[in-house]
């Protein structure tokens, strides 16, 4: 696989992660309105981020483990057009228990992406250059979600919140177009693995993770950032709107 097409599938892989972090945090910028229109308490404000985050958690590993056995970019593109058609249809609710499903569904389809993508990521590129290629990769993060709550703000305030979900799913299935023509490159390439496809079951590899002091306290660490961030991110707009107006 040459250099161009590496850099050109990372360019498709880094618009994904965009979108799938707008998508994410689309939510957060029309909090106010869904509360004002659906006359929701905080607790079910609440309730709709942890509907997105436990399928997330349940599915993040089933499917990390159907992307080690199929086509990453076929996985990463059903994956695609199950969260973007997720968050139009989020849209289209009319009810409290239609959000909810739809932000339930966004987080199975989201849950398919973090773990094929960085694998393939780390495929494309050579070994010397991963952590600058993840770093890269990585860097729609922080942009998406950015994007997601300004654009979910401004969309929801002229237009209104279901607008905003409208107009941040349309891309979906273009993304999942350009993520399906993808080529998968060889597992392990980079690593100069003989046989790369003979993996470890994943009992003795998850005993071996769990013996390693340094995974364990990255996951640690990982959780505890992760719980501050989310819970940050979502509550911020509408702490600011009842405070700042």
């Amino acid at each position: 696989m040459s250099a161009g097409y590496a850099r050109y599938a990372l360019g498709v892989l880094f618009t994904v992660n965009l979108f799938n972090y707008v998508d994410r945090q689309i939510l957060s910028g029309v909090l106010p309105l869904v509360q004002q229109d659906l006359r929701l308490s905080d607790a079910a404000l609440g309730a709709l981020a942890s509907a997105f985050m436990i399928l997330y958690l349940l599915g993040a590993i089933p499917l990390g483990i159907l992307g080690d056995r199929v086509a990453r970019p076929r996985l990463i593109a059903v994956g695609v057009a199950v969260w973007g058609t997720a968050t139009f249809l989020s849209g289209l609710a009319r009810s409290y228990g239609e959000l909810f499903g739809t932000r339930a569904l966004v987080g199975v389809g989201e849950a398919s992406y973090g773990p094929t993508a960085t694998a393939m990521v780390s495929d494309l590129f050579p070994k010397a250059r991963r952590g600058l290629v993840n770093a890269l990769f990585n860097a729609a993060i922080p942009l998406g979600g950015a994007i997601g709550v300004a654009l979910g703000g401004l969309v929801g305030t002229r237009w209104g919140w279901r607008t905003a979900f409208l107009l941040v799913g349309t891309p979906s299935l273009l993304l999942a177009s350009l993520a399906w023509r993808l080529r998968d490159p060889v597992r392990g390439v980079q690593d100069h693995l003989s046989h790369p496809a003979a993996a470890r079951p994943l009992g003795p590899s998850l005993v071996g993770l769990a013996r390693t002091p340094t995974f364990v306290t990255i996951c640690a660490v990982g959780m505890l950032v992760a719980f501050d961030v989310g819970a940050f991110n979502h509550w911020l707009p509408l702490y600011l709107h009842r405070v700042k107006g």
